[in-house]
Protein backbone atom coordinates (compact mmCIF):
# COMPACT_ATOMS: atom_id res chain seq x y z
CA UNK A 1 0.00 0.00 0.00
CA UNK A 2 2.60 2.43 0.60
CA UNK A 3 4.39 1.58 -2.46
CA UNK A 4 1.29 2.54 -4.40
CA UNK A 5 1.02 6.04 -2.36
CA UNK A 6 5.03 6.42 -3.07
CA UNK A 7 3.84 5.92 -6.99
CA UNK A 8 1.31 8.18 -6.82
CA UNK A 9 3.50 11.15 -5.34
CA UNK A 10 6.03 10.10 -8.42
CA UNK A 11 3.18 10.59 -11.07
CA UNK A 12 2.17 13.88 -9.20
CA UNK A 13 5.61 15.73 -9.06
CA UNK A 14 6.10 14.54 -12.95
CA UNK A 15 3.04 16.19 -13.60
CA UNK A 16 4.05 19.11 -11.63
CA UNK A 17 7.44 19.13 -13.31
CA UNK A 18 5.87 18.65 -16.93
CA UNK A 19 3.35 21.78 -16.13
CA UNK A 20 6.24 24.29 -14.55
CA UNK A 21 8.76 23.00 -17.44
CA UNK A 22 5.81 24.35 -19.92
CA UNK A 23 5.30 27.29 -17.91
CA UNK A 24 9.03 28.42 -18.27
CA UNK A 25 8.73 27.61 -21.65
CA UNK A 26 5.84 29.25 -22.24
CA UNK A 27 7.11 32.40 -20.40
CA UNK A 28 10.71 32.63 -22.66
CA UNK A 29 8.68 32.81 -25.80
CA UNK A 30 6.14 35.85 -24.80
CA UNK A 31 8.94 37.57 -23.48
CA UNK A 32 10.40 37.13 -27.02
CA UNK A 33 7.61 37.83 -28.84
CA UNK A 34 7.85 41.24 -26.60
CA UNK A 35 11.45 42.02 -27.81
CA UNK A 36 10.93 41.03 -31.61
CA UNK A 37 7.60 43.58 -30.80
CA UNK A 38 10.39 45.84 -29.56
CA UNK A 39 12.70 45.69 -31.93
CA UNK A 40 10.26 45.66 -34.90
CA UNK A 41 8.93 48.93 -33.89
CA UNK A 42 12.60 50.35 -33.25
CA UNK A 43 13.41 50.04 -36.77
CA UNK A 44 10.03 51.15 -38.38
CA UNK A 45 10.85 54.99 -36.06
CA UNK A 46 14.28 54.51 -37.37
CA UNK A 47 13.81 54.23 -40.50
CA UNK A 48 11.39 56.75 -40.42
CA UNK A 49 13.32 59.09 -38.82
CA UNK A 50 16.68 58.26 -41.26
CA UNK A 51 13.93 59.16 -44.16
CA UNK A 52 13.20 62.43 -42.53
CA UNK A 53 16.97 63.14 -42.02
CA UNK A 54 17.38 62.29 -45.33
CA UNK A 55 14.89 64.49 -46.88
CA UNK A 56 15.88 68.07 -47.94
CA UNK A 57 15.01 70.47 -44.85
CA UNK A 58 13.86 72.28 -48.00
CA UNK A 59 11.86 69.77 -49.44
CA UNK A 60 7.77 69.38 -49.61
CA UNK A 61 6.13 69.48 -46.41
CA UNK A 62 3.92 66.73 -48.00
CA UNK A 63 6.81 64.66 -48.65
CA UNK A 64 7.61 64.82 -45.04
CA UNK A 65 3.95 64.34 -43.93
CA UNK A 66 3.52 61.16 -46.41
CA UNK A 67 6.67 59.60 -44.45
CA UNK A 68 4.86 60.53 -41.00
CA UNK A 69 1.73 58.74 -41.95
CA UNK A 70 3.51 55.51 -43.81
CA UNK A 71 5.36 55.36 -40.59
CA UNK A 72 1.99 55.72 -38.55
CA UNK A 73 0.55 52.74 -40.53
CA UNK A 74 3.36 50.44 -40.36
CA UNK A 75 3.20 50.94 -36.54
CA UNK A 76 -0.57 50.07 -36.64
CA UNK A 77 -0.21 47.57 -38.69
CA UNK A 78 2.87 45.96 -36.51
CA UNK A 79 0.75 46.23 -33.47
CA UNK A 80 -2.38 44.85 -34.72
CA UNK A 81 -0.57 41.90 -35.66
CA UNK A 82 1.34 41.36 -32.42
CA UNK A 83 -2.31 41.79 -30.33
CA UNK A 84 -3.80 38.99 -32.49
CA UNK A 85 -0.41 37.10 -31.49
CA UNK A 86 -1.58 38.38 -27.98
CA UNK A 87 -4.97 37.21 -27.86
CA UNK A 88 -3.76 33.45 -29.30
CA UNK A 89 -1.39 33.04 -26.67
CA UNK A 90 -3.96 33.86 -23.99
CA UNK A 91 -5.80 30.70 -25.53
CA UNK A 92 -2.85 28.37 -25.14
CA UNK A 93 -4.16 26.25 -22.06
CA UNK A 94 -5.73 22.82 -22.98
CA UNK A 95 -9.48 23.16 -21.35
CA UNK A 96 -10.05 21.22 -17.91
CA UNK A 97 -12.83 18.62 -19.77
CA UNK A 98 -9.81 17.44 -22.61
CA UNK A 99 -8.18 15.75 -19.73
CA UNK A 100 -7.48 12.91 -18.20
CA UNK A 101 -9.25 12.90 -14.39
CA UNK A 102 -6.09 10.75 -13.08
CA UNK A 103 -2.83 12.36 -14.93
CA UNK A 104 -4.53 15.51 -16.05
CA UNK A 105 -3.08 15.62 -19.34
CA UNK A 106 -4.38 15.74 -22.26
CA UNK A 107 -6.43 12.72 -23.47
CA UNK A 108 -5.12 10.86 -26.50
CA UNK A 109 -6.83 8.08 -26.18
CA UNK A 110 -10.03 8.57 -24.42
CA UNK A 111 -12.13 5.56 -22.64
CA UNK A 112 -15.36 5.71 -21.29
CA UNK A 113 -15.96 4.07 -17.87
CA UNK A 114 -19.76 2.26 -17.38
CA UNK A 115 -20.46 4.80 -14.81
CA UNK A 116 -20.08 7.72 -17.84
CA UNK A 117 -16.66 9.13 -16.74
CA UNK A 118 -13.73 9.06 -19.12
CA UNK A 119 -10.10 8.75 -18.62
CA UNK A 120 -6.91 8.30 -20.41
CA UNK A 121 -6.61 4.62 -21.37
CA UNK A 122 -3.29 4.34 -20.00
CA UNK A 123 -3.95 5.80 -16.94
CA UNK A 124 -7.00 3.66 -15.89
CA UNK A 125 -5.32 0.40 -17.30
CA UNK A 126 -2.39 1.22 -15.08
CA UNK A 127 -4.48 2.30 -12.10
CA UNK A 128 -6.99 -0.77 -12.43
CA UNK A 129 -3.44 -3.17 -12.36
CA UNK A 130 -1.60 -1.41 -9.40
CA UNK A 131 -4.06 -0.17 -7.40
CA UNK A 132 -7.41 -2.64 -7.77
CA UNK A 133 -10.52 -2.99 -9.85
CA UNK A 134 -12.66 -0.31 -9.07
CA UNK A 135 -13.48 3.02 -10.68
CA UNK A 136 -10.99 5.67 -8.89
CA UNK A 137 -13.95 7.84 -8.78
CA UNK A 138 -17.10 6.49 -7.84
CA UNK A 139 -15.41 3.16 -6.41
CA UNK A 140 -17.47 0.90 -8.13
CA UNK A 141 -16.34 -2.15 -9.67
CA UNK A 142 -13.97 -1.99 -12.40
CA UNK A 143 -12.30 -4.32 -15.04
CA UNK A 144 -10.49 -3.58 -18.01
CA UNK A 145 -12.85 -5.62 -20.09
CA UNK A 146 -15.55 -2.66 -19.36
CA UNK A 147 -13.64 0.14 -20.48
CA UNK A 148 -14.96 1.70 -24.33
CA UNK A 149 -13.44 3.67 -26.51
CA UNK A 150 -14.92 7.23 -26.55
CA UNK A 151 -14.85 7.99 -29.88
CA UNK A 152 -16.67 11.55 -29.59
CA UNK A 153 -14.17 12.53 -27.06
CA UNK A 154 -11.90 11.18 -29.13
CA UNK A 155 -13.26 13.43 -32.60
CA UNK A 156 -13.25 17.15 -29.91
CA UNK A 157 -9.58 16.53 -29.01
CA UNK A 158 -8.12 15.61 -32.31
CA UNK A 159 -10.08 18.86 -33.38
CA UNK A 160 -8.72 20.58 -30.83
CA UNK A 161 -4.71 19.18 -31.22
CA UNK A 162 -5.21 20.82 -35.14
CA UNK A 163 -6.40 23.97 -34.41
CA UNK A 164 -3.52 24.25 -31.89
CA UNK A 165 -0.39 22.74 -33.29
CA UNK A 166 1.48 24.13 -29.95
CA UNK A 167 -0.64 21.75 -28.04
CA UNK A 168 1.79 18.69 -28.74
CA UNK A 169 5.09 20.75 -26.64
CA UNK A 170 2.34 20.53 -23.75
Amino acid sequence: RSSDLFGDEIAFALRLARRKRWQMIEERRVQQEIDLHSYLLKLIQDDRDRQLKEADSDQDLALKSKLEETCAKRLTELNNLFAQVDERRKRRDVPDYLCGKISFELLRDPCITPSGITYERKDIEEHLQRVGHFDPITRTKLLKDMLVPNLAMKEVVDHFIKENGWVDDY
